[in-house]
């Protein structure tokens, strides 16, 4: 099968409409050749309108590039992923001692070191401040021993980043640029906002129109700070198709680095919208005829997925900038990636039609998430409520659900009822204590309920 640009821009123009996305990108490579498409605007504001080479922020796609870094280095010998990140980072710290001391990069990779990962604090934007939040890392608790559960952990990137910025002697942007984005012949691969002003930016939207904050504090760049075309984004997954080989034949990855990364490493708790394994920086989707890599990405208003078919050489690549991503994604890269490759996305859990029967004592109370407290309540229904209470001015600028209801699945797994944008959450609740009350809350990110 071959697939045209303007079949892509249709079927994009299309969906992005239903979808209510502001502006989009599409990148698509199939048999060695690359289709690309734009609908929409990239600002409401200004209405400049969005074009192929248009950059979007890719958000925690950027953890796939962070890991890329680390694996050169394990490549050369300089790193190895199972000795404590202390050989390397000797000031790395936490509130517990002996949790430290036992960190290793494969426990960042895999999301798995057991510490809280949602620090927003802005640390400045100069070149120390990626090192500023890893140092503030030190009264961060231990939610479970090092090793024992997948947590969504965007903090644990930062140090990895850290990690590299050491070992390499650069800032980690540098990094980036002399490592991946040089060689790989990438034009519009930024970091900062004067970076981005140099090409058509998108900017973010929420509900009330185009997002306060134009992207992420400058500290969580190796966790999710990267923008770019979503061309130059499937370059770097071509990387990846090509076993670490640039297109000049170079070598910038060996191909046991690019194979272990999208070997499952962990399993995390089953949740739906996340995938049921993933490896070394990579998500790795168990999909019916074949395995589906990459990542996805959130930043303030802007939504980005990096999907790869290793099997098929099929790569597809979408930015968006607003309205209901997640449901353009799966309308439109699920039946691409059938059309292409063969693969089809398991099926998500659909919500029941009525609650069922449960008793909340083991669910209701307050979650500690870092920037924000989840709380669980009862309204006497058979659902539960799960409220977003924000710490600051800025995480509040960033919750667009505030409140939402949530019905048993089964078991200790709850989906969000009413509504129908393709944009539910799913939570699972974990360690019931002797009181039979659940000690976590997890939805991707294990949170420790508050005494």
């Amino acid at each position: 099968m071959t697939i045209t640009a303007s079949d892509l821009r249709e079927r994009l123009a299309t969906l992005a409409g239903r979808h209510r996305v502001p502006g989009a990108a599409l990148a698509v490579l199939h048999g060695g050749a690359v289709a690309e498409a734009a609908v929409g605007i990239l600002n409401t504001r200004t209405g400049v309108e969005t074009t192929p080479g248009s950059v979007f922020q890719i958000g925690s796609v950027t953890k796939t590039w962070t890991a890329t870094l680390v694996m050169q280095l394990v490549d050369e010998g300089r790193l190895d992923l199972d000795r404590p990140i202390r050989d390397h980072l000797p000031e790395f710290a936490l509130a517990d001692e002996p949790a430290a001391a036992a960190v290793t990069p494969r426990h960042l990779l895999t999301h798995t070191a057991g510490f809280p990962g949602e620090d927003l604090g802005d640390y400045g934007r100069n070149d120390d401040a990626v090192a500023a939040l890893v140092a503030n890392l030190s009264d961060a608790p231990k939610v479970t021993e090092p090793g024992a559960l997948f947590s969504y952990n965007n903090a644990g990137f930062v140090v990895l980043g850290r990690l590299v910025e050491v070992l390499r002697e650069d800032p980690w942007g540098e990094a980036i640029q002399r490592r991946l984005a040089g060689p790989l012949g990438l034009g519009t691969v930024v970091t900062l906002p004067e970076q981005a002003l140099m090409h058509r930016a998108a900017v973010g939207h929420v509900e009330t129109g185009p997002a306060p904050f134009w992207s992420l504090p400058r500290a969580l760049d190796p966790a999710g700070g990267l923008a770019m075309s979503a061309s130059d984004l499937l370059e770097f997954a071509r990387l990846h198709l090509n076993h670490g080989l640039a297109p000049d034949g170079t070598r910038l990855l060996s191909r046991a680095a690019v194979e272990v990364m999208s070997t499952p490493q962990v399993t995390p708790p089953p949740l739906s919208p996340f995938p049921r394994s993933y490896g070394l920086g990579m998500e790795v989707h168990d999909w019916d005829g074949g395995t589906v890599t990459g990542h996805a990405g959130a930043t303030i208003g802007q939504k980005a997925y990096l999907r790869m078919v290793p099997g098929a050489d099929v790569a597809v690549a979408l930015l968006t900038n607003g309205g209901a991503a997640d449901a353009l994604h799966a309308d439109l890269v699920h039946p691409l990636l059938n059309e292409l490759a063969g693969v089809r996305a398991p099926t998500p859990a659909s919500p029941p039609e009525s609650g069922t029967p449960l008793d909340p004592r083991p669910y209701v109370g307050d979650f500690d998430m870092g920037p924000a407290t989840i709380r669980i309540g009862h309204d006497g229904r058979n659902v539960l409520t799960m409220t977003t209470i924000p710490r600051s001015s800025y995480v509040e600028s960033l919750v667009t659900n505030p409140v939402a209801t949530l019905a048993a699945l089964g078991g200790s797994r709850f989906v969000e009822i009413g509504r129908d944008d393709g944009e539910r959450q799913e939570v699972v609740f974990l360690d019931p204590g002797a009181d039979g009350r659940f000690r976590i809350l997890h939805n991707s990110r294990a949170m420790v309920r508050i005494s």
